[in-house]
């Protein structure tokens, strides 16, 4: 492929883009698409029109809180990773560890943690605009963590 017909392919791509930009901001119906949408986000919006998914917020003090959609059957481990794709869409720049994450917090619900990532979001009484908080993760007195291994 020639240099030229990469640019015109480029520009394409751009002028098409900014009008599907256009069309989302002025239609009422379709304001609350985001412009780079998966294919899994527009399938969960549809979800919340049809009832079967929830809007819920994810607060992270002191960090703005976020809000995401999740279906009447997700579990507790598709929240955190509809977390970490949101979280990392917003700071492209900053390598956060996940891994180190989960391991020292969890999500909180009404006050009980959510350690199970196997739970379905129906059975733990999530519904409509709840609001899940991170948490620490808890650990009983006497009893130690198993060490993490540090690399040379």
């Amino acid at each position: 492929m020639s240099s030229i017909q990469a640019d015109t392919d480029t520009d394409l791509i751009q002028q098409l883009e900014l009008q599907i930009r256009n069309l989302l901001s002025k239609d009422e119906l379709l304001a609350d698409v985001p412009s780079y949408a998966t294919v899994e986000e527009l399938e969960a919006l549809l979800s919340i029109e049809k009832g079967q998914a929830y809007n819920i917020s994810i607060e992270r003090q002191p960090l703005p809180s976020i809000d995401i959609i999740v279906r009447q059957s997700s579990t507790v481990r598709d929240i955190k990773r509809m977390i970490k794709l949101h979280v990392n869409r917003q700071s492209m720049r900053k390598q956060i560890s996940w891994r180190y994450i989960w391991r020292s917090h969890c999500l909180e619900f009404q006050g009980t943690k959510l350690l199970n990532d196997d739970a379905v979001v129906s059975q733990l009484g999530i519904k409509q605009h709840s609001v899940l908080k991170f948490a620490r993760l808890p650990h009983e007195k006497g009893q130690h963590r198993k060490a993490w291994k540090h690399r040379p």
